[in-house]
């Protein structure tokens, strides 16, 4: 018997690619197998908390400072 199809909303069908190194890799990887879990499974709920909580920052406080002047 098939599983029920998965609700729109929730399929990920985007890839994020975001270059590393092969030590960055490794040390992801790691950290991941550490947690029996795989890189991407891992990975995604750290991004996504990390931008939930850089957009829950006021405005002013998330905006950049100019370059100093020399």
């Amino acid at each position: 018997m098939a599983r029920p199809k998965k609700d729109p909303a929730l399929r990920m069908d985007e890839d994020l690619r975001i270059p590393v190194t092969a030590e960055q890799k490794r040390l992801i990887v790691e950290a991941a197998a550490a947690d029996q879990s795989d890189m991407t499974a891992w990975v995604r709920p750290i991004l996504l908390g990390a931008a939930q909580r850089k957009l829950a920052k006021p405005f002013m406080q998330r905006k950049r400072k100019p370059p100093a002047k020399p």
